[in-house]
């Protein structure tokens, strides 16, 4: 008889949780999960900079994986196990250390003008404790500068990270940071063109209007994947355009993420462009928290 796998948490991840900063992204191999997909994700320097060295998508099966902010994430961890796994192994990454991206729909986030002389993380902790769904002293909280004295707050549930770093000891991995897919893809769309930045996650859509180098409106909401949504997103993005103070009847659109390519095609709008590297790997394209990482 065949012994059983042993999964243990092995002791070498931190026993603390704790949340990335984004401006330490960078080099290293990134892991990063969603509903229908595990990443993996080789970052490396060159003399033109940080740039892809490798990426590899593994697919999950419906309700493998169901990114959440209150509850349980991982329905077959199991299955999202040997998804890493095989991502890694297509990296030639077999162990050591890796950064963990947290898949959209795991926190909330808002975007936070913060009061003169307050402390970021403190503010955007008391802005956002009436709306979570969980005791406020049960979270960790994160910001990301975006201009004009405003960030981007979010908050996660402790016990939602810690379930996916005890995934990633179970396999043996060793861990450096862990970020949020929504802040790192924020991160790249503030440096980017003004335009309506529509960021697809497997679950949730985020929709960032970029205006002078800052980010002056961002909204979120759960994804309906149907037959309409190429309209429905330009609508959404029209009006996110419009609360930033552009009555521009068709804005610029960028879009990036899941989907992405084929919602761009049938509606004509513009694809977010490819991270630096990324031309070997397609599967890239989908992943709209990479420009926060290879930029």
């Amino acid at each position: 008889m065949q012994a059983k796998a042993d999964h243990t948490p092995r002791p070498r991840w931190p026993a603390s949780v704790t949340i990335g900063v984004v401006a330490l992204a960078g080099r290293g191999v990134y892991v990063a999960f969603d509903a229908r997909a595990v990443s993996a994700a080789a970052v490396g320097r060159s003399l033109a900079g940080v740039r892809l060295a490798g990426f590899a998508r593994e697919p999950l099966a419906p309700g493998a994986l169901a990114p959440s902010a209150a509850g349980r994430n991982l329905g077959r961890a199991d299955e999202v196990r040997e998804a890493m796994g095989r991502a890694l192994q297509r990296l030639r990454h077999s162990g050591g250390q890796v950064t963990l991206v947290l898949p959209d729909g795991v926190a909330r986030l808002a975007l936070v003008e913060l009061a003169a002389d307050a402390d970021a993380r403190d503010y955007v902790r008391f802005r956002l404790a009436g709306s979570l769904p969980w005791p406020a002293a049960d979270g960790l909280v994160e910001v990301l500068p975006v201009g004009r004295g405003r960030v981007i707050g979010a908050a996660v549930r402790r016990a939602t990270v810690a379930e996916y770093e005890q995934l990633a000891a179970s396999a043996g991995l060793e861990g450096e940071r862990v970020h949020l897919a929504p802040l790192l893809a924020l991160a790249g769309v503030a440096r980017a063109r003004d335009a309506v930045h529509v960021m697809l996650g497997d679950t949730v859509v985020s929709l960032a209007a970029v205006r002078d180098g800052a980010v002056a409106v961002f909204r979120s909401r759960r994804r309906d994947v149907a037959e309409d949504e190429a309209d429905r997103l330009l609508a959404e993005a029209t009006r996110t355009a419009r609360l930033a103070g552009d009555g521009a009847s068709a804005p610029r659109v960028v879009f990036s993420g899941s989907d992405a390519a084929r919602l761009c095609a049938q509606m004509g709008a513009e694809a977010a462009v490819a991270v630096p590297g990324s031309g070997e790997w397609p599967h890239a394209a989908e992943a709209a928290w990479l420009p926060g990482v290879v930029t």
